[in-house]
């Protein structure tokens, strides 16, 4: 009879050896071997043998008992009753008397009819099987099968989910420009802080040519991959559409629609979408977003003209605005993980916060004015973010 506190304990000890970077069928090899040389006394399993799904067949991958070049090409149909019986119950223990067991089959595979298999990974991509000796009880065996079944599901899963993280940073990284436009006249600085391990904001740069530059500043809702894919969809869909049509206003709504029709979980999002000239005149679209600030010797405004944010509706409309940035003005557009950093005290840093940063460091060079945004709104909130945060800075010559 199987110990079970014993038992737990000496398996976390075999899979906690296992790394998360091996290679699938390398990784099960590792826990087939170990699980026969750990447990085969105890369990009277023996000749372990691993399975790969393959279409509508299992091809055995490696059996502990032939000599490695020697496999040979034994494949097994999902429609083979005994494997049947497996898919169903994900462990099954199969003896002679199981129904459609092929005796002479089994013979040839594992020296008898007594065998026990486990269904294991995302989308039931493996099987795990054993030859059984005689003595075998029932009762510890399901036992430890079961466990041994969840245990590496659970080693998987976790093992599925750093994966999609490191696939969203890769995704996130790729989309943030590699640098700032080199736009005479004007000094450009910015900077994303991801609260957790992948964010939804970003910001873009488009320059088609040398009389303006496209500027794109948002924030997706959720975190992720969702938001990562979103993203994705929607710097994408800009480039691609300013390039082609050269209209903000209909590509802007173009987007919505594209993002309303997505079928991702998290589909939201607020976007700034301006094109501003070497002159200082900049054309612009608020869908949602924070209104930027827009710092002059004619006082702060803020740039709040355009329509609702992309994704819930699938007929949003969006209008232009327009403003000059003159000479010495600094824009300044931040995400919400800037102005609704909550203090210890539950106190909100806020847009007037932000302001008074702005008018206090105008006459500072843009990344300074940069770093002082950020590193405010960083100590107000206990020096920690609460959410994603995210600030661009544009500053025109006097």
């Amino acid at each position: 009879m199987v110990e079970a506190k014993l038992f737990y304990k000496k398996l976390d000890a075999l899979l906690s050896k296992i790394q998360h970077t091996e290679e699938r069928t390398s990784l099960l090899s590792s826990v087939l071997r170990d699980l026969v040389e750990s447990f085969g006394q105890e369990l009277s399993i023996v000749n372990g043998r691993l399975y790969g799904v393959r279409g509508n067949q299992l091809k055995l991958l490696l059996d502990l008992q032939s000599p490695e070049g020697e496999l040979g090409d034994i494949r097994v149909g999902l429609d083979y009753p005994p494997v049947k019986l497996l898919l169903d119950h994900k462990c099954y223990i199969f003896h002679s008397a199981t129904p459609g067991l092929d005796h002479s089959f089994e013979h040839k595979i594992i020296g008898g009819t007594d065998s026990a298999a486990i269904l294991v990974g995302r989308n039931q991509q493996a099987v795990l099987a054993f030859g059984l000796k005689p003595g075998w009880e029932r009762e510890s065996l399901e036992f430890a099968l079961n466990t041994i079944r969840h245990a590496i599901d659970h080693r998987f899963e976790t093992a599925w989910i750093h994966e999609d993280l490191e696939e969203a940073r890769l995704i996130q990284r790729s989309l943030f420009p590699k640098g700032f436009p080199d736009f005479p006249g004007y000094e450009i600085a910015a900077r994303s802080i991801t609260a957790e391990a992948v964010g939804g904001d970003f910001y873009d740069f488009l320059e088609p040519d040398d009389s303006y530059i496209g500027i794109a500043f948002g924030d997706a809702s959720g975190h992720g991959l969702p938001a990562a894919l979103l993203v994705r969809d929607v710097v994408t869909g800009l480039r691609m559409g300013i390039e082609k049509d050269m209209k903000i206003t209909p590509v802007i709504e173009r987007l919505n629609r594209v993002i309303h029709r997505s079928t991702i979980s998290t589909k939201f999002v607020s976007l700034f979408f301006g094109e501003l000239e070497d002159n200082g005149n900049l054309m612009y679209i608020n869908a949602g977003h924070i209104p930027p600030f827009l710092l002059g010797d004619r006082g702060m405004q803020r740039l709040e003209v355009g329509g609702s944010i992309i994704g819930p509706l699938p007929d949003g409309q969006y209008k232009r605005g327009f403003v000059h940035v003159d000479r010495g003005a600094v824009l300044v557009i931040v995400s919400d993980g800037i102005t609704e950093n909550f203090s210890p005290g539950k106190e909100e840093f806020d847009d007037h916060r932000v302001g008074a940063l702005i008018e206090k460091h105008r006459d500072a060079p843009a990344d300074k004015i940069l770093d002082a945004i950020l590193d405010e709104s960083f100590e107000f909130g206990g020096k920690q973010w609460g959410d994603d945060a995210t600030a661009l800075v544009i500053k025109r010559a006097r």
